[in-house]
């Protein structure tokens, strides 16, 4: 049976091309998947695989048509815009009422589309954590590693940990910003340890290197140019853009047990403003992230009873945890000017800028020859570190961006992208660089006034500190009973004072290395936070003035045994007391894994076709 209305030829359904009748006809397939991100894509190809099961994968941005999705270094038009659902937090307490902001790809290929395309699977032990610490049993190292391998077109070649013929392109940087090898110079002069291979489970992960990305000649490789794009020939996958879930429904189960409701299809609103019924006869998939996963199920009437009947939302299957659990990269950055600002400009294959992509050079190089500064993720290089040698795993992210940034990066992406597009040159931003700390397992992780001259920004770079491995958990909740209001959301970044240590540690990391003699042709002042904030507590201060995301959502549907009361979603991610319902997406993830979510996002996809097809066998 392959359900929906396709024409001879045509790839993608739009919604539109439905009869606009008040009342749309009931659709059936066999598989109903929520939200064509990382695994929403996956899924898509992986159980159309055989040609014989129905899927539709439904979406409520749009097509990944736009330009700079596919031109690496076209990341800074992409914040913001119209493919950027642009989230934003609460006021958060442990940032003086500060509201964060966070960009979620609102397009086929989900926040993939719109990320820097670091490929990091974390290490071996953040899986043993999973199991160890989470109950998530299966999940360990020798679990995930077969799927992450199955993901992966690696360019270096096949390895014991790495996997070459799947659909996803893992590459090597094309091109290698000439001040990311001075980072990469100075941080082995000052004694630390290089990583060669930020993948490779067979060494520790702590180390300064280059970052692979996901790229295939030289374009951004997303869930959608790969796994997507390889089904949208077959006849019996379906894709809608444009159409926004607002339930699953449920009916009571005839088999009683453990779960007294069974998922029969979802309800929607099509492109035109119609409401329509789809039916799913084997599975409905919620594949739409840490926060629009948790969203749905509360619209359900399955989460936190209290905050379901406060809503006036009947309750169905009162589970606890779900929007619960919420982690992500908190990060603050250190961004330095270039010694002559103004004229460094005029180097934009060092220093990048809006004038990078408006040299015919630079553009003939990447159009041509799909090489050259376009390539750039922004984040070429950067590093794992513990911030304290006690440390079970590195809890420190550092990034080295070439690229002047306020303490905010996504104000100067803005001021960036305000400055005209690859083809017109209106704006003359400064040369700089950024470095940027990333708590790398996150801990828990006020307000910089910024000066707002377009007409005269510095050439500079900037290094950005990273919690790697967090500490602080956030949540999601409803703030409507309408899908289209946007879930409240508290962060609760520095919740946990070991985040907020890591970052100042991080950010006194980035000094000691830009300190160096290899920094020497580059780095002229400190612009943000500026040399005069040295003590602890003015590092911290910065901080929480001035933290932003790294993007690593994940945790809001997270999944362990059965009997954990805080678990959304049991080891096959199905949804406790739901029949023929699971979540399968970052949401799932018990505990961030040090480095971006993308690559364990995929891997938990592949994991979950191969028990949804299982599924379908036994029943078969």
């Amino acid at each position: 049976g392959v359900g929906g209305s396709r024409l001879a030829g045509v790839r993608m359904v739009d919604t539109q091309s439905f009869e606009r009748t008040a009342k749309l006809q009931t659709r059936d397939f066999d598989y109903v998947i929520v939200g064509a991100g990382a695994a929403g894509c996956v899924l898509a190809n992986r159980l159309s695989e055989d040609g014989k099961k129905s899927v539709l994968l439904l979406e409520a941005g749009k097509a990944d048509d736009k330009l700079y999705i596919h031109i690496p270094l076209g990341f800074p038009y992409l914040c913001g815009s119209d493919v950027d659902w642009r989230y934003s937090s609460e006021p958060e307490d442990k940032l003086d009422g500060r509201r964060l902001y966070f960009p979620r790809g609102k397009v086929l290929g989900g926040s993939h589309a719109i990320s820097v395309m670091l490929y990091h699977r974390g290490s071996a032990r953040d899986y043993e954590v999973w199991e160890d610490d989470f109950g998530a049993d299966g999940w360990g190292p020798k679990d995930v590693l077969p799927y992450f391998k199955k993901t992966e077109d690696q360019e270096r070649g096949p390895s014991t940990f790495h996997g070459v013929g799947g659909p996803l392109r893992v590459s090597d940087l094309r091109f290698v910003n000439p001040m990311a090898t001075s980072f990469l110079k100075a941080c082995k002069k000052m004694g630390l340890k290089e990583n060669k291979d930020f993948n490779d489970w067979s060494v520790d992960q702590e180390g300064f290197g280059t970052f692979q990305v996901t790229q295939r000649d030289g374009s951004r490789e997303t869930p959608s140019t790969s796994y997507l794009r390889a089904a949208l020939g077959r006849r019996n996958v379906t894709v809608e853009t444009g159409v926004t879930v607002e339930k699953v429904e449920l009916e009571e189960s005839e088999l009683g047990g453990d779960s007294p409701y069974v998922a029969t299809g979802v309800t929607v609103i099509n492109k035109n403003g119609y409401r329509e019924q789809i039916r799913a006869r084997h599975e409905v998939i919620l594949a739409g992230g840490a926060f629009a996963s948790p969203q749905l199920l509360m619209l359900s009437g399955i989460g936190p009873a209290e905050d379901l009947q406060s809503l006036g939302i009947p309750v169905k299957v009162e589970l606890d945890g779900v929007g619960q659990n919420l982690q992500d990269h908190a990060s603050a950055l250190i961004s330095y000017s270039s010694k002559d600002p103004m004229n460094d400009k005029k180097k934009n294959r060092v220093f990048y800028s809006e004038a990078t992509g408006k040299s015919l050079r630079n553009l003939a190089q990447y159009f041509v020859l799909g090489g050259g500064p376009l390539t750039s993720n922004m984040c070429e290089a950067g590093g794992f570190f513990r911030t304290d040698p006690e440390y079970e795993s590195p809890d420190l992210q550092l990034r080295f961006v070439p690229f002047y940034s306020e303490p905010d990066p996504y104000f100067s992406m803005g001021d960036f992208a305000s400055a005209g597009n690859y083809l017109n040159n209106k704006a003359n931003r400064p040369a700089g660089f950024t470095v940027q700390s990333v708590t790398a397992r996150p801990y828990s992780t006020g307000s910089v006034k910024l000066s707002n001259n377009k007409a005269n920004r510095p050439a500079g770079f900037t290094v950005q500190s990273v919690t790697a491995r967090p500490y602080s958990t956030g949540s999601v909740s409803l703030s409507s009973t309408d899908v289209r209001q946007a879930p409240s959301i508290n962060a609760n970044w520095l919740s946990d004072d070991r985040d907020l240590k890591t970052i100042v540690e991080g950010l006194k990391t980035i000094r000691k290395i830009v300190a160096m003699p290899e920094f020497e042709d580059y780095r002229g002042d400190e612009a943000y936070p500026g040399g005069d904030k040295v003590s602890d507590e003015d590092l911290a201060a910065y901080v929480k003035e001035s933290c932003h995301t790294a993007n690593a959502l994940i945790g809001t549907c997270r999944m362990g045994r059965t009997s954990d009361p805080e678990a959304v979603v049991d080891t096959k991610l199905r949804v406790k007391g739901v029949s023929r319902l699971r979540v399968i997406d970052s949401s799932v993830i018990p505990k961030l894994p040090g480095g971006q979510a993308g690559a364990p996002t995929m891997m938990i996809a592949e994991k979950g076709a191969d028990m949804l097809l299982d599924a379908y066998e036994r029943r078969a």
